[in-house]
């Protein structure tokens, strides 16, 4: 009666695995559990257990290097061509086998591997974690995370790491059909080391691969900062410091002033401008620039108009020098961001310009226009807007960069002054706003 008992739970519990031609191993061990006096089948039923299903399982045999050993776990971790592969000691292999391997040895290793995995059903219960030391037999509950049909493989992630195993060959993939990638499954496969074997021959490296360079994407927000510094000409095409017109003095004289250019004045006047720029995107930069300007009138007096009747006294005048500081604003996108690099942008600014002033030479007092009250003032200080676009480029050396910019430059007119009001001349200044393009050259530094 026990034995019909038996046999009937045994039965019940074998049928599940069949598919999976493990009956041989599980009767061995529950036979070897509720018939501890027959040791001599257990035994033998112990040694065909070692031996996985043919179906769904598949002897391999691999050659690397050994570069750790764990004594303790009973694991050999190798490597080849591929990477790393972990591998645990056969039971076969006693303590003293293992000890006699070292890192930096040649083995060659004959293993059973082979998957056999199906959807878990929404709502199911995970099914037990477990692991058979003497058949290597594993069971769990994994998530997909990617499946290669063509190659016949399954990549999963479950209690012990990540892992990629491979359907054999003969054996129906339509397991692989079923799954869905980052959904639960029920896994069952085999890891099981038949043999681990030293190998003759060069051993390959233990030292890990040399990580391969990772180039720096061109475009990055790394250096956001930068600081430089420009200088250069100021190069004016439009504009007139005086506009010709006429008065008279308050004695009654006649005053004739003549159409006169700054360049007339101050030749081709020198900009400075120091600034920042912040990396708002890969390739677009906020800047703010510090500009001044200052050119000095020529040694000789010049003159600029006449003065009186017969005989007309030239207006000789001798000016001070031209200067203006000033605020900018604007932006830069560059094209690439190789050591080459171009760039457009634009800039608006407020800029301060600083009084004019003349004495005159060589003019009777008796037709002297009234600036002489005025302290000598031709335009008084006062403010003028600046817009325009840019464009340049840059040659990068490391964080060190030359640049070169330029840009079509309108910049505000002058003021007048009480006696240019007085004596009828107060449109000289009505064209004094200037146009230029200023031709720039200097160096940024990148943080």
């Amino acid at each position: 009666m026990r034995w019909n008992t038996i046999s009937a739970v045994a039965a019940l519990v074998i049928r599940p695995f069949t598919t999976m031609h493990l009956r041989p191993a599980i009767l061995g061990i529950f036979a070897a559990a509720v018939l501890p006096t027959a040791s001599v089948q257990t035994r033998a039923m112990q040694t065909t257990a070692t031996q996985p299903g043919t179906e769904w399982s598949a002897l391999k045999s691999y050659t690397g290097t050994i570069v750790q050993i764990d004594s303790a776990a009973r694991r050999v971790t190798a490597r080849d061509a591929t990477g790393n592969t972990v591998f645990e000691v056969p039971p076969s292999m006693g303590s003293s086998q293992l000890a006699a391997f070292r890192p930096g040895d040649a083995i060659t290793v004959s293993f059973y591997e082979g998957v056999n995995v199906r959807p878990r059903a929404a709502g199911g219960a995970p099914v037990t974690t477990s692991v058979d030391p003497a058949t290597g037999l594993r069971t769990a509950t994994v998530t997909i995370v990617a499946i290669d049909r063509a190659a016949r493989t399954v990549t999963f992630t479950g209690p012990r790491g990540r892992y990629t195993r491979t359907v054999p060959e003969g054996v129906d993939t339509s397991m692989l059909r079923a799954l869905t990638v980052g959904e639960k499954a029920d896994l069952t496969y085999f890891e099981y080391v038949q043999a681990m074997t030293p190998t003759a021959g060069p051993a390959i490296s233990t030292a890990a691969p040399p990580a391969a360079p990772v180039p720096t994407p061109p475009d990055t927000l790394r250096d956001r900062l930068t600081v430089y510094a420009l200088y250069g000409a100021d190069n004016q095409f439009s504009g007139k410091m005086i506009q010709a017109a006429t008065g008279s003095t308050t004695g009654g004289a006649p005053i004739n002033l003549d159409e006169t250019t700054y360049d007339e004045v101050y030749g081709r006047m020198a900009m400075l401008k120091v600034g920042v720029g912040y990396r708002l995107t890969p390739r677009t930069e906020a800047v703010l620039n510090f500009a001044y300007s200052r050119s000095g009138a020529g040694e000789d007096p010049i003159q600029i108009g006449t003065t009186g009747t017969a005989p007309q006294v030239p207006l000789t005048v001798k000016f001070t020098d031209y200067h203006y500081w000033g605020f900018e604003g604007g932006q830069r996108w560059f094209f690439s961001r190789v050591r080459f690099t171009p760039f457009v942008g634009w800039l608006a600014g407020i800029n301060r310009n600083q009084d004019i002033r003349g004495n005159f030479v060589g003019v009777p007092s008796s037709v002297t226009p009234g600036l002489a009250a005025q302290d000598g003032k031709f335009f008084e200080r006062s403010w003028a807007f600046s817009l325009g676009p840019t464009g340049g480029v840059l040659l990068g050396v490391g964080p060190f960069e030359v640049m070169a910019e330029t840009q079509l430059r309108f910049l505000g007119g002058l003021s007048d002054v009480d006696w240019l009001v007085e004596e009828g001349l107060r449109d000289v200044n009505s064209q004094s706003s200037r146009w230029s393009v200023p031709l720039l050259v200097g160096a940024r530094f990148r943080f």
